[in-house]
């Protein structure tokens, strides 16, 4: 897998495990961590504010999630999505959880930029589209450091 900025991740098993045990960093580090979750930028996908909310323990689906985790990376997601708005991110959310089998149950927090609703009439219906543009449109050193910047915000204000 490449990460956002076209480097190798190199990772043994799953990869979800292995990022919550610090086996591979991303260039601009992780947002935000405590011992049940990882909040970082989306690994593959160079979208500004893209960020992914993922448990520390293997989990893929939301129903093996606790009531006190569930509430926890509702929480996180509120609070991420909080912060991205106060600081001029973005100001609309896709918010989607994700369940692959043999991964990790995840959770994008994806801004809507403008450029997407430019791209597409439905983000939702066209992820796909959004995605594959963003990866070959948007691996720009100045992605990068928009990239860099806002987790430093994120993890300032955390």
């Amino acid at each position: 897998m490449k990460n956002y900025a076209n480097e190798e991740i190199l990772y043994g098993g799953c990869p979800g495990c292995a990022y919550a045990k610090h086996e591979f960093e991303l260039p601009c580090g992780m947002a935000y961590e405590n011992d049940n979750f990882t909040l970082s930028q989306d690994w593959e996908l160079p979208i500004e504010g893209f960020l992914i909310v993922s448990p520390k323990r293997h989990i893929e689906k939301l129903s093996e999630l606790t009531d006190n985790e569930r509430n926890e990376m509702f929480d996180i997601v509120n609070k991420t999505i909080k912060i991205l708005r106060e600081n001029n991110v973005c100001d609309r959310f896709e918010i989607i959880f994700e369940e692959k089998e043999n991964r990790h149950l995840h959770v994008w927090i994806m801004p809507r930029h403008k450029w997407m609703t430019e791209l597409v009439d439905d983000i939702i219906d066209n992820i796909g589209t959004i995605l594959e543009y963003a990866k070959s449109n948007f691996r720009s050193e100045n992605v990068y450091k928009q990239i860099n910047n806002i987790t430093k915000i994120v993890k300032e204000n955390y």
